[in-house]
């Protein structure tokens, strides 16, 4: 009665907003084909009601995030504060930053705020880097800067939505260049990272002088990502992105002579490929046995030397097709990339 409701209510809330350029745009993960569609006007599928509860869902996970800071001995301030990012190649960016944290000793802290689900949570805890949030925080150190210089470092704290845990990324912005130094989680298990991303700020302005250019040209761009990737399977203009791909595929030229150069790449791409189905296979058999043995003791886990072997249930992660329109997903190709060596006629002996 009341639960069915909900999905339906958030769809009357649905939102369109105009395409400007904006830190939250600016990461290199962010799809610049699709800002393209978005700048053109085109009309993306209407998000479903529940993707709309789970973004405002998103929001209040933020702010209770900050409400628990406010009663630590940090003092959490400038929340919301609108600042001016800059100039650069004709593109002009404003931003609101989530706060500045300042510790007992006075020192100031740039705060960007996030809640994540699970999966992307562990993504990010086993060593994946969120580019779009260090771009996005790289360009509010650029306008935090100009209000007071003395700010340099920074946290991305990122909350995991299904448990409760948080990671933090901790950082410093200098001359266009933000060292990432380690991560924490919140049991202080900590990682150092040490990774500099140098001139983040130059590449966000770049991006969003590609896409003007190519709003204005109204040139699309390639696509970066498969059909089949959870970027375009989420993506508003997933349906209108791959429309006619099959005639565009084979509309093109066939059997061009490429560079020679390109001859051992795709020996050795080929020997890959038959090296691995060989070694899937070994491992295969290789796992059979072990499992064998765990089940031949009653055992999930066992020790043999310096091994641990071990065997686990779970829940495989796939995307939540009811957070997609079910539009985005017709007549949508696949594509398939192949190497095959061509047989050489053996000549016949006289």
């Amino acid at each position: 009665m009341l639960a069915e409701i909900i999905p339906k209510l958030a769809e009357f809330e649905r939102e369109d907003h105009e395409y400007y350029p904006r830190p939250s745009l600016s990461g290199p993960e962010r799809c610049e084909r699709q800002m393209v569609y978005w700048g053109l006007g085109f009309s993306g599928n209407p998000l479903p009601g529940r993707t709309i509860v789970l973004f405002d869902d998103s929001s209040w996970h933020a702010e209770l995030t900050l409400d628990w800071l406010r009663k630590s001995v940090y003092r959490v301030h400038s929340t919301e504060m609108r600042i001016d990012c800059g100039e650069k190649y004709g593109i002009c960016l404003q931003g609101s930053i989530d706060g500045i944290v300042t510790d007992i000793l006075g020192k100031d802290y740039l705060l960007e705020n996030k809640s994540i689900n699970h999966f992307t949570f562990q993504r990010y805890w086993t060593g994946e880097l969120p580019q779009d949030y260090m771009s996005q925080i790289a360009l509010y150190f650029r306008g935090v800067q100009k209000i007071n210089p003395d700010i340099h470092e920074g946290i991305i704290l990122v909350k995991n939505k299904n448990t409760a845990q948080y990671l933090e990324f901790v950082m410093e912005y200098k001359t266009d260049d933000l060292l990432i130094k380690e991560m924490i989680n919140s049991r202080n298990e900590k990682k150092v990272i040490n990774t500099t991303i140098n001139n983040i700020t130059d590449l966000a302005f770049s991006k969003f002088a590609r896409v003007k250019k190519a709003i204005k040209d109204k040139n699309l761009p390639k696509r970066p990502y498969e059909s089949n990737s959870w970027q375009c399977e989420y993506c508003a203009y997933n349906k209108i992105c791959w429309e006619g791909y099959v005639e565009e595929i084979n509309a093109l030229t066939t059997d061009v002579a490429l560079s020679e150069e390109l001859e051992t790449t795709a020996r050795y791409y080929k020997e890959l490929g038959a090296q691995e189905t060989e070694i899937k296979k070994e491992r295969e058999q290789l796992k059979d046995i072990l499992k064998r043995a765990l089940a031949d003791m009653g055992a999930r886990t066992g020790k043999v030397g310096n091994y641990t072997i071990a065997l686990s249930a779970f829940t495989r992660q796939e995307i939540d097709k009811s957070l997609v329109p079910p539009e985005a997903f017709k007549a949508v190709p696949s594509e398939r990339f192949t190497v095959t060596a061509t047989k050489q006629k053996e000549e016949k002996k006289g």
